[in-house]
């Protein structure tokens, strides 16, 4: 296991509380695509007539290492760096501190590379013409207003089109969380815990199995339009981002 550096600053921010701080990352330094080869150079892991996938796999995963020991990653895909979202208190300072206590994560920012690359396509949009089904376009905090990040036990907005969640097959309806790194881990928003539930919008509170980390958002439903019938079958669309709840 590794251990990486955290700078604790007191808390200015609770002033009922005088011994607390919160903590960001110190990063050990910075590496480059070429870094993590020699990273790699240096293990005895061949960089000529290799297999493609799995030197790719293999350099994703040093990239991950590397991280995770405190460094600071650039390629020519994204930057990735650790951050630190928790408080400590002055007691605990100097002390090894579990990362899930810290809200530890690994950030991963387009590159500059990356964004050259989007300045060079553009995008055609077209409905399928045939769609009866729900569609996703965002899931935000109504009230902080950030596109794909939710906070624990805060409220959601859904918005979209037929997204009304309708349906006799009760079990099988509603907004359902996917943990991204396990998808045996789902959790379901039933119908009845929805308000406002109509075609464009959706709104809730997150419940408290979702918890930090990334998670899918699928709707499903049996919503038919101005049509009082239910579909036959239930329709589902899942947002095409993994959203992060912090």
């Amino acid at each position: 296991m590794s251990t990486i550096k955290g700078i604790a600053y007191p808390n200015e921010l609770t002033k009922d509380v005088l011994n607390d701080y919160y903590v960001l990352h110190e990063p050990v330094g910075t590496l480059t695509e070429a870094d993590i080869i020699r990273r790699l150079e240096r293990k005895q892991i061949a960089t000529n007539n290799v297999n493609g996938p799995a030197f790719i796999k293999t350099f994703h995963n040093e990239c991950i290492l590397a991280a995770s020991e405190g460094y600071k990653v650039h390629t020519s895909l994204c930057y990735i760096s650790i951050g630190i979202k928790g408080v400590v208190f002055k007691h605990q300072l100097g002390r090894k501190i579990p990362a899930d206590q810290l809200n530890v994560r690994m950030n991963c920012a387009q590159s500059a590379e990356a964004r050259r690359a989007i300045k060079n396509i553009s995008v055609q949009v077209a409905e399928q013409s045939a769609a009866t089904g729900p569609v996703v376009q965002s899931v935000e905090n109504p009230l902080r207003r950030e596109a794909g990040k939710l906070n624990v036990g805060a409220m959601v907005l859904i918005q979209g089109m037929r997204l009304a969640i309708q349906g006799d097959r009760k079990d099988e309806i509603g907004v359902f969380f996917t943990k991204a790194d396990d998808e045996s881990v789902v959790v379901r928003v039933p119908e009845e815990h929805l308000s406002p539930n109509t075609p464009s919008r959706l709104q809730f509170v997150l419940p408290a199995a979702v918890t930090p980390g990334e998670w899918y958002v699928a709707v499903a439903s049996q919503f038919a339009g101005s049509n009082k019938k239910f579909t036959a079958n239930v329709r589902r669309n899942e947002f095409f981002d993994p959203v992060v709840v912090e």
